[in-house]
């Protein structure tokens, strides 16, 4: 039998939204989904076998290029970290950390930054530090539609998922970018009322269309992660560390050595203080967590 090749656009208990052509298709998982305990998930490739009505059962899911599970999607091609200059104001360790993360994940990191109405001259100096260190940033206001044309341009075809704090504005900002919402074969009522879950049926993660072809995550996105790396990599993820090769010692990590290229960087004004403050506040949790390993 020939399968047709679908994307999951979205996941409600158990039931796959696959999207085929210009179609929605409602599946469930085959018995071997569950029984080799790989239940698909949003950004999932997979094969399928149409039904009537626009159901369909989900055969195979083909391999993935990567995965998060909170949120649990998958074939991410880019992360929007967004971070606004007040309500509330910008936690920048938990930037820097999420920034090492993608970074070791070989994941595009996009920094936006939002509630410009609010503090333009704020949003100017956050945009600056993280563009300083390498990253593409943009600087947008969910409220009057600021950069979002902006934004939507550089998602382009990709599959994208915001991240941040919460209240900077994730749910707006993928509200004004995305182009509609997603037409469900199924009112997700009804499909509650039929598993007998009534009005708790909440969707997982959604991906909803960009202009350019692409999609995002309607998520509330991920604050809360855990690093797994060693305090050694630290340093590699931090992209305006790569011209290093000048300190003194090698390994050099950038601390107490004498002579340190970074360290002089930093004095000269090259490098942004709170970037280097988190990357100390980082290395040492990172060290704690190693020593507390034995």
């Amino acid at each position: 039998m020939e399968f047709a090749r679908g994307i999951v656009v979205s996941v409600i208990a158990g039931y796959y939204f696959v999207e085929h052509g210009n179609k929605i298709y409602l599946c469930r998982g085959r018995g071997k989904l569950r029984l080799g305990n790989l239940a698909p998930m949003a950004g999932d490739i997979v094969l399928f076998s149409p039904g009537k009505e626009d159901t369909g059962t989900v055969e195979q899911v083909l391999p993935r290029r990567n995965f998060l599970l909170r949120p649990a999607i998958a074939n991410v091609d880019a992360v929007v970290v967004v971070l606004a200059p007040q309500r509330p104001g910008p936690n920048l360790l938990m930037a820097d950390k999420l920034l090492a993360l993608l970074m070791s994940m070989k994941l595009e990191a996009l920094l936006c930054i939002n509630k410009a109405d609010l503090d333009p001259q704020g949003a100017q100096e956050l945009a600056g530090i993280y563009k300083d260190a390498g990253f593409a940033s943009i600087i947008c206001s969910a409220l009057t539609g600021q950069g979002m044309a902006e934004l939507s341009q550089m998602l382009g075809g990709r599959i994208a998922v915001l991240a941040g704090q919460s209240g900077v504005g994730k749910s707006q900002i993928s509200s004004r970018i995305a182009q509609g919402q997603l037409e469900l074969p199924v009112q997700v009522g009804k499909l509650s009322a039929k598993i007998g879950r009534g009005k708790h049926t909440t969707r997982q993660v959604s991906l909803l269309p960009l202009a350019g072809g692409g999609k995002v995550a309607d998520t509330p996105g991920f604050s809360v992660f855990e690093l797994e790396m060693d305090s050694w990599d630290l340093q590699r993820f931090y992209p305006e560390f790569t011209n290093s090769n000048s300190c003194k010692f090698s390994p050099c990590f950038h601390i107490h050595e004498p002579e340190c290229a970074i360290k002089a960087r930093l004095l000269q004004g090259e490098i942004s203080p709170s970037r280097y403050e988190n990357y100390l506040k980082i290395y040492s949790e990172l060290q704690e967590r190693e020593a507390n390993r034995y």
